[in-house]
């Protein structure tokens, strides 16, 4: 929080060797079992053996186990076709992990590697917490038209946790991983399975069933009878994973990476603001300034990325000849987004940025809960809802700042979605009316900046026509901006209309 030490590292972006989105699914066949015959799986025509190998992988992770618990991985692996470091990265509403690899030839972790997960280490040095062995007996799947659907492994497995006296564990599992298969084949598969009486491993990590399971924070679900912070709860645990979800491709300027973490902060900040009643602001408003720092660090870089879009395509709308003009925009674009970059990096490399990852995964852990949050959620949350309305009414009684308004607007729109699991459409009109607000005067801010982009571009090393064009794109930026402000006119009647 304020006042935390400034100590600094560096964040690692490379470029790895290979990625690829892994799908698979674990199963426990007793010792002794035969793999029954999977073509009689509708799709598959043939079984393909492809070889038997041993394997030798290192867990690493810190105190704590975070890694596993984030559902990432990260291991040394010795033997089989893909033998190296590999690290698994868990996906935002999509079956499956990303798994990135390295190859073996470095003495310690890959910086590469190492780097990528510094949001869940910290500073704290990595170790080995497990040492897993592996015969491995592979197959394919083979389709109608000779693809390869899917790799099955029947695996032997020995398992060491590092931590002193502790126990092997030995066990045996089929690990179907998808190749050019639908995700609809591992449920047939299951299916097929089960009948054969063998059922999905209670864990689908071989860490896991070595080390245990870590525990996971489990919101229950939300009533309007219930307690309140049986919705804010939820709202709270989806936030910060999705902030240590995204850490990974920030760090290494994947696309959506920014956008999702900031607005995420803005989520989280925006919920704990709202339903301030139900937690302890001692706790809470520390966390929230922490939360804004991080957003406003990663500000620069989304809107020069939103920017440059929209420049990009309205000069592309002009019919003139606008070749000196694009290369002027893709300078200024890059030179921007390497500077916001670095900021970037340093900020997530920073002491201060890993204190406010631990205080948010306290947070989500065990929120600081009020007497209020034990009180129904129907008798406490409309009345906060109503409170952000009025809120949002006075900025835009005001007048003096649009985007002020907007700003008020989006977090009455967060305040509607947390409580739309319960309250059902009573409370999706309005969202949805404080979303097309947002987005007008979200259009309408863009401008503003646009403009900033294209007065600088024309003041810079650019030919007299590529100037020419720019001020076009300039006036016709300045037209946008006052249909926006009537479309937010418009806009805003509608939110008055439906709201709560």
């Amino acid at each position: 929080m304020p006042g935390c030490g400034e100590s600094r590292t560096n964040t690692v972006v490379t470029v790895l060797n290979m990625a690829h989105l892994e799908v698979e699914r674990a199963f426990s066949p007793p010792p002794d079992s035969q793999l029954p015959d999977l073509t009689e799986l509708a799709g598959v025509v043939a079984t393909e053996a492809v070889g038997e190998a041993d394997l030798d992988a290192t867990y690493y992770d810190v105190p704590g186990l975070p890694l596993l618990r984030s559902g990432v991985t990260l291991r040394r692996r010795e033997g089989g076709s893909d033998e190296g470091w590999h690290l698994k990265l868990p996906q935002n509403g999509v079956q499956g992990r990303t798994e990135l690899h390295e190859a073996l030839d470095s003495a310690g972790i890959p910086a590469s590697l190492s780097g990528l997960v510094a949001g869940w280490t910290r500073g704290r040095q990595l170790a080995p917490v497990a040492r897993v062995r592996t015969s491995r007996r592979t197959s394919r799947l083979v389709g109608a038209d000779g693809a390869v659907l899917a790799e099955v492994a029947d695996d032997r497995v020995v398992g060491n946790p590092a931590r002193l006296g502790a126990d092997a564990v030995r066990w045996r599992e089929w690990e179907v991983e998808l190749v050019h298969g639908e995700p609809a084949l591992l449920d047939a598969v299951e299916k097929f399975l089960g009948r054969h009486g063998v059922r999905r491993s209670p864990q689908q990590r071989k860490l896991a069933a070595v080390v245990g399971e870590p525990d996971v924070p489990r919101p229950k679900p939300p009533a309007k009878k219930k307690p309140a912070k049986r919705l804010l709860h939820p709202w709270i645990l989806e936030q910060v994973t999705e902030i240590e979800r995204l850490d990974p491709l920030v760090r290494q300027a994947e696309a959506g990476g920014v956008h999702g973490m900031r607005k995420a902060c803005r989520r989280l900040r925006a919920g704990l603001a709202t339903y301030r009643p139900l937690v302890e602001r001692d706790h809470t408003d520390p966390i929230r300034d922490e939360l804004r720092w991080l957003a406003r660090s990663l500000g620069p870089s989304r809107d020069d990325e939103v920017v440059v879009a929209r420049i990009d395509r309205l000069l592309r709308e002009e019919e003139a000849d606008v070749e000196s003009a694009h290369r002027a925009l893709e300078r200024q674009a890059l030179e921007r987004a390497q500077h916001d970059h670095a900021v970037i990096a340093e900020n997530l490399g920073s002491q201060r940025y890993y204190t406010l990852r631990s205080a948010l995964d306290e947070l989500a852990a065990d929120p600081p809960w009020t007497a209020e949050a034990d009180r129904a959620a129907r008798d406490v949350l409309p009345k906060l809802v109503r409170k952000e309305w009025k809120r949002t009414r006075r900025r835009h009684h005001r007048a003096d700042d649009p985007h002020e308004v907007r700003k008020a607007a989006k977090r009455l729109r967060y305040a509607y979605e947390l409580v739309e699991p319960v309250w059902g459409a009573q409370a999706k009109r309005p969202r949805q009316a404080a979303r097309e607000l947002t987005r007008v005067l979200g259009d309408r801010q863009d401008t503003i900046v646009a403009r900033e982009w294209l007065s600088s571009l024309a003041a810079g090393r650019t030919s007299g026509r590529a100037g020419f064009v720019l001020g076009r794109v300039h006036a016709g930026e300045e037209l946008s901006e006052i249909d926006l402000l009537e479309e937010a006119a418009t806009a805003w009647r509608e939110l008055k209309s439906v709201r709560w």
